[in-house]
């Protein structure tokens, strides 16, 4: 097994998704510090393990469907260049050495939501993914869980918007990426959907992300006041539209892929970055 292999089988470019464990901190731009962020490398390191251990259980649970897949049955696992036997045993290092690292060096709260965490995703694996709508809380409720992790850590408070926020965010990825069941198989798999929902719902959240956005605008407790608030909208609702066409145009659905390769959405998400610094250090 190559390197390349192995990097393939924990999903390693799926971990963009674990420095939302970050944000609360960046959020409140008065703690930053050296420290404050170190303190934060360790818990998303060996998060990220433990995705790469349910994304492992995960592709052993869907390796018959995956290998109807126009690209994920490329796979390490439903292509048999890793074997099940190896994987299974990849997977429970990876789980146990997250586990144990939680265990030893965070306080029990934020132990139990990395538990919290692996069970909902063991049992999204075998059962919640065939139960309409519970599939999609169950892997939204990730990014809450990462998002209180951050908070737990930092010793930072969230507000109700950000949690808000997130959950639209999440849940309007999670729809695009549903769609793919009915482009990207060679054969039909089990369904309990069907596009014209999909594509009404998409709308929907992508509406919703957008409105909770502008309201927040107005809000008396905005955590920065300055106008990067109102100018970090409009490129936030250019992102999420730019995000919602490419998902359209029924090529790929994987949100790390599209973001990747799409040079718009990697520029202009850097302008959103950078946006928010220029704020809280009072240029505007």
């Amino acid at each position: 097994m190559t390197f390349k292999v192995f990097l393939n089988l924990i999903k390693f470019k799926n971990y963009i998704k674990n420095l939302i464990i970050f944000l609360p901190l960046f959020l409140n731009y008065t703690s930053w510090s050296l420290l404050s962020y170190t303190n934060l490398i360790g818990p998303i390191i060996f998060f990220s393990l433990l995705t790469s251990s349910i994304y492992i259980i995960n592709d052993l649970k869907d390796l018959d469907v995956d290998k109807k897949h126009k690209n994920k049955k490329n796979r390490p696992i439903a292509s048999g260049i890793i074997s099940i036997k190896s994987s299974k045993l990849i997977s429970s290092v990876l789980a146990v050495t997250s586990f144990f690292y939680f265990f030893l060096f965070s306080n029990i709260k934020v132990f139990i939501l990395v538990l919290i965490y692996f069970v909902i995703n063991i049992f999204y694996s075998f059962f919640f993914k065939r139960i309409k709508y519970l599939d999609i809380i169950s892997i939204s409720s990730g990014f809450l869980i990462r998002i209180l992790i951050g908070s737990l850590i930092s010793k930072i408070m969230i507000s109700n918007f950000l949690l808000l926020q997130v959950t639209f965010f999440s849940i309007f990825i999670i729809i695009c990426k549903r769609r793919e069941l009915f482009y990207a198989y060679d054969q039909k798999v089990g369904l309990n959907y069907n596009i014209k929902e999909l594509n009404i719902l998409s709308k929907l959240f992508l509406i919703l992300n957008i409105l909770n956005y502008f309201i927040y605008i107005f809000y008396e407790n905005r955590f920065l006041d300055s106008l990067s608030i109102e100018i970090s909208f409009f490129i936030f609702s250019f992102l999420i539209i730019r995000y919602y066409n490419i998902s359209m145009k029924n090529i790929n659905f994987d949100p790390v892929y599209i973001y990747f390769n799409d040079k718009y959405l990697i520029i202009v998400s850097n302008l959103y970055l950078i946006n928010f610094i220029l704020g809280f250090y009072g240029i505007y």
